[in-house]
This record gives structure tokens, sequence and C-alpha cells, in this order.
């Protein structure tokens, strides 16, 4: 295994404004719903990010932090993110999000164990691979396939795509979620986003429960959860894969919003999209 190289951290997220009332509103919510007492020393942890800095993938990461922090703040947790140089992964890091196609194998096998998230890629192959630290936020080929094939079976001919996320999508908590990243960052919250967003809240809220954790019991915890918050109301969890089970939606050739899948009766649940190659 070759060296990791070290990265000067670099300040890519700012504070929500006070006078940003979905933050905090968020906030509020946060602190009423968490029943953790304040951690008795405070626990700092860097994050690395691998992809480009126009990504909407880092804005997701970006907001995902922000709120992680939030909650933080009176956990005595904060979270910071690391620019990884050239691939290189900065060797404090606790965990890594890529954006990154093609190079998700390549950093699983020089993060030294440490949880690589992969926010872009879709290669069925990829999740065939079984690496053992690589966590697929982003679904994969075979899932927006079955459920492409799932809404054309009960809507013969329909021209559509699937994807992760939808940025007017407004069930469960989606509309606060969507909300919150448009009053931020000026536009749509797309599936790369969303994938950002997930995997810093996923982490951030481990963490927060488990303020000792190091990189290895970070990567259990989040292996072993089954209940995993994405605001798409199913709770979410990761397959021997890797791969992250979660539901859908369904959007047509003009870029509208016309549900989700599983379908409403499609055997198995989450499980009826995509495959299960590690089990």
């Amino acid at each position: 295994m070759g060296t990791i190289g070290t990265s000067r951290i670099v300040t890519l997220f700012s504070r929500p404004s006070p006078r940003d009332k979905g933050a905090l509103a968020f906030a509020v919510a946060v602190l009423a719903a968490t029943s953790l007492a304040p951690s008795a020393a405070g626990a700092d942890f860097a994050l690395a990010y691998v992809g480009p800095e126009s990504s909407p993938a880092l804005r997701g990461i970006q907001l995902g932090i922000d709120e992680s922090n939030i909650q933080g703040e009176f956990l005595g947790v904060q979270l910071a993110l690391v620019k990884a140089e050239h691939q290189a992964v900065p060797s404090g890091a606790i965990a890594i999000f890529a954006d990154s196609l093609g190079t998700i194998p390549d950093l699983a096998a020089k993060s030294g164990g440490r949880a690589v998230f992969n926010l872009s890629d879709g290669s069925d192959a990829l999740r065939a691979a079984c690496l053992p630290n690589a966590l697929h936020v982003h679904p994969s080929d075979r899932m927006k396939a079955d459920a492409v094939a799932q809404w054309r079976a009960r809507n013969p001919g329909a021209r559509v795509s699937a994807a992760a996320w939808h940025g007017r999508a407004v069930k469960f908590a989606a509309r606060d979620l969507n909300n919150r990243y448009r009053n931020r960052f000026g536009t749509d919250m797309d599936q790369l986003a969303w994938a950002g967003w997930f995997a810093a809240r996923a982490v951030g809220d481990t963490l927060m429960r488990d303020p000792g954790a190091d990189a290895a019991s970070l990567l259990l915890s989040l292996k072993e959860a089954d209940g995993l918050d994405g605001q798409k109301g199913d709770p979410h969890s990761f397959r021997a894969s890797g791969q992250l089970r979660q539901p859908l939606v369904l959007v047509d050739v003009d870029g509208k919003l016309l549900g989700e899948a599983p379908v409403r009766g499609a055997a198995g649940g989450l499980d009826s999209l995509g495959t299960s190659p590690c089990e």
C-alpha cells in the first residue's frame, strides 16, 4: 500500500445565517429530538473530499456538515472538510467522500480501511467487487433499471428515468431539505448533491452518537446501521456489497417528478431494486 499524502485543511463551508429560518427550524428540531448528553471533551473530525470543486456533491457535503455541526455544538463534536489533492487522501481524515468516476477501487485500497463514500459511480461491476470499505450512496445502474421496469410495468410505453433525488420532491421531509439547499445555494438539489448531503449526515449522526469512534468503528457502525435517514421515508441501510438500500424517484423526459420506486406492491420492497452480489 502506498503512502497516503497529507493536505492542508480548506474552509469549504460556512455557518448558516441566523436569518435563515430553515436552518433555525432545523436546529430547533435537532436539539429537541436528541437525547444525548453533551460530550465531556470536545471531539474534532476531519473528512476528506475527492472530486471537482464545482460538483453539486461537494455542495451537498457542505450542507450536511453544517447541519451536523449545529447538532455538534450541543454535543461537543465538530466536523471539518479536507480537500484531497491529486487523489492523495489526507492521513488524518476519518472518512472519504468521492465524486470521482472510476477511482473508487484505488481510493478504497489506499485509504487504510477508512470508509470511502461513492457519490457518483453507478457501475454494477463496482458493487460486485465487494470492496469492504466502499459505501455506494449513488444507486447502481441495475437499481435504476429495475425502478424504470417497475414503473413501465404499470405504465406501458412510459419514457422515464430513475434517480436518487428530485429537487422538487415534497413527500416526507424532502420539501424541507430541498428548501434548505435552495436557500443556501440558489439552485435545486440534484442526486449528486443529495448523495453528498446524505453521506455527510450519516457520518455526522454516527459520530455524534459515538464521539470516541475511530475510522474502523465508524465504518462498522455505518455498515450495521438499519435506520439511516435520507429524507425519503423508508429507512436506508447498506447491503453487503456496500450499496445503499433506498427508494428512487421516476422522472419523465421533461424532468417532471412522476413517482417513486419501489412501486406500490413490488415484492421485496427496497431489495426489489438492484441485486445483492456479496451476500
